[in-house]
């Protein structure tokens, strides 16, 4: 299976675990030790202001909503558009910070777009590629616009119909379908 890093990981109507149902994973890595992403669509009632002074050594006001990235635990993360205050590229224009001052120093600058993570999504060699196996899960190429999702439609619809536009385009042999087929 080829690198799914910097695509989206969507899951199937079939999927009901808990914590993955009806989610959308940007894939950070993946290769033949594994697979690690950060679920987009799950945000938490925890602001960035009730994290400071307990998580981060100082205080600040930043009401923008903590996400919870899976169910594996670890440290922090942001992704953003601030080169300089990178630790990698996911996609084009779009990096991840995961080291703690850099993280620190992205959410005392507010950068906007972003998303500050709390744990992530893990899959160990050959795991991810099963779960494709069970049609767990669909997959869509990541961008901008979807990571950064600020419209008030559930994300996790639209991507669930963008793939079956593309599927529907493919099986057709259109080179492309429009955004609104009402409008032919």
């Amino acid at each position: 299976m080829e690198s799914l890093k910097g695509q989206l990981l969507i899951a199937t109507p079939e999927l009901v675990a808990p914590m993955f149902a009806r989610s959308v994973i940007l894939m950070l890595d993946h290769n033949e030790d594994g697979a690690l992403g950060v679920i987009l669509n799950q945000p938490i009632s925890t602001t960035l202001t009730d994290l400071a002074g307990k998580v981060f050594d100082e205080e600040f006001v930043w009401d923008k909503p903590l996400r919870l990235g899976g169910p594996v635990s670890g440290s922090l993360l942001v992704l953003h558009t601030v080169e300089e205050l990178a630790d990698q590229e996911t996609l084009p224009g779009v990096y991840v910070t995961l080291e703690s001052s850099q993280v620190q120093r992205l959410i005392t600058r507010k950068p906007e777009p972003s998303l500050v993570i709390a744990n992530y999504s893990g899959w160990g060699p050959g795991q991810l590629e099963g779960e494709f196996g069970w049609d767990s899960w669909l997959t869509l190429p990541a961008t901008p616009e979807l990571v950064f999702w600020d419209d008030d439609r559930d994300l996790w619809k639209v991507t669930v119909s963008e793939v079956r536009a593309r599927k529907l385009s493919d099986f057709l042999g259109l080179k492309g379908v429009p955004g609104d087929p009402s409008l032919n």
